[in-house]
């Protein structure tokens, strides 16, 4: 009964904040522990290491702790006494301000796998105002208030009557409906693969009442539209797979838009999503489907789209591809006209150009990304390729 109490509390917490919450006991064994965001090994707090420190750490009850984590990885904390036991509410990690993921990587002398990785998981972490921070230290102050109380609220019937329905017509409309549903779904899939996104939009868009599925989830209109947009997502991702769209590009188009979809606070920018993904996807598949090539060099540019950024061994490529290297680099040559390293290459300067145009990172910064450890050789081949160098390029807006 007291573990129900907590626990039930505790996932109001997690709802409220949209935070990794944990209740630990006096052992500093965990209670409840709801993990939206897990710390990889290689950073500090990893294990929940520092949740169990600041767990640890905490002597006076109903008192708000902070910790802060070498990394600026930051918990807000309280504890509580249930029956004279003493228990720990720990919410985190968050930030309050931006990382220098850049300086981190340099520091701690990540490789570039644990940095694409760093990138990713630090996106995943909420960065808080003062209000937001303000915010959570007085529901976890109100933790114990929350746990006693019972929340009964009395519902409120309308007295006017509902007109009846036929049975027999309504089951013949549904029947109907989901005819029509599938039938469009079908043309959706068929126009999404061919990477055409104006007859993807003018079948399913967000103010398509065909596709609202206004009787799931009535009272829960948000939950509704986040669940329509998962499934949008997969049925896009089925549909980029189906025109073979290197699975690397997929997964982290579909990743993005996941978090933005269970992130998404209104519906007026879910339903934004939704348009945002049939045309991001529909761009994907126009302009980096493989359809046209043999398995082979299909299997060797999803490989090199996937380390584009770290040095190839073209004899390892080649093994895993069951040929030579020589018969490697004129098969590839014949098909996509571009040596292996020149398609690296492009596939470097073409993500560079993206992070110029969209991000603030120092240019040194952007050429350790695309896998430059020299900025100066950088440099010079940004501006081969590109007419122009890369701080006249982010000048120029190009």
């Amino acid at each position: 009964m007291v573990y129900s109490k907590i626990v039930s509390t505790a996932i109001k917490v997690s709802h409220l904040t949209q935070l990794n919450t944990y209740v630990t006991d006096k052992n500093g064994d965990f209670v409840y522990h709801d993990e939206k965001v897990s710390i990889p090994a290689y950073m500090p707090g990893a294990k929940q290491k520092d949740v169990l420190e600041l767990s640890r750490k905490m002597k006076e009850t109903n008192q708000v702790y902070t910790y802060i984590n070498p990394w600026g990885l930051s918990y807000l904390g309280s504890s509580f006494l249930e029956e004279e036991d003493f228990y720990a509410i720990i919410i985190g990690p968050y930030f309050e301000v931006i990382p220098d993921v850049y300086g981190l990587v340099l520091q701690y002398n990540l490789t570039m796998q644990e940095s694409a990785d760093l990138r990713n998981i630090l996106e995943k972490v909420n960065v808080v105002t003062t209000e937001q921070l303000s915010s959570y230290e007085a529901v976890l102050q109100q933790f114990e208030a929350m746990k006693e109380a019972e929340t009964n609220p009395l519902v409120i019937y309308s007295k006017e009557k509902k007109g009846s329905i036929d049975k027999d017509a309504k089951l013949d409309n549904e029947a109907d409906l989901v005819t029509r549903r599938y039938s469009i779904e079908k043309d959706f899939m068929h126009a999404v693969e061919k990477g055409n996104k104006e007859e993807a939009l003018k079948l399913i868009s967000s103010d398509n009442t065909l596709f609202s599925f206004s009787e799931r989830f009535p009272n829960q209109p948000l939950r509704r539209v986040k669940n329509l947009n998962i499934v949008l997502n997969t049925l896009l991702r089925s549909a980029a797979r189906n025109s073979h769209v290197p699975a690397i590009l997929i997964h982290r188009i579909s990743e993005r838009f996941s978090f933005d979809i269970e992130n998404g606070e209104n519906i007026a920018v879910l339903r934004s999503i939704q348009d945002d993904m049939i045309r991001e996807y529909c761009e994907l598949v126009k302009s980096n489907s493989l359809r046209n090539y043999s398995q082979m060099i299909q299997k060797v540019i999803e490989y090199v789209m996937s380390y584009y950024d770290q040095e190839i061994d073209k004899a390892e490529l080649a093994a895993l591809s069951h040929t030579h290297p020589g018969n490697l680099s004129r098969r590839f040559k014949k098909e996509t006209g571009m040596t292996i390293t020149e398609y690296q290459q492009d596939l470097r300067i073409s993500q560079a150009r993206h992070l110029l145009r969209t991000e603030n990172l120092p240019v040194d910064e952007i050429a350790w990304i695309v896998g430059y450890k020299d900025p100066s050789y950088f440099g010079r081949v940004f501006k081969n390729v590109t007419g122009y160098s890369p701080s006249v390029y982010r000048e120029g807006g190009f």
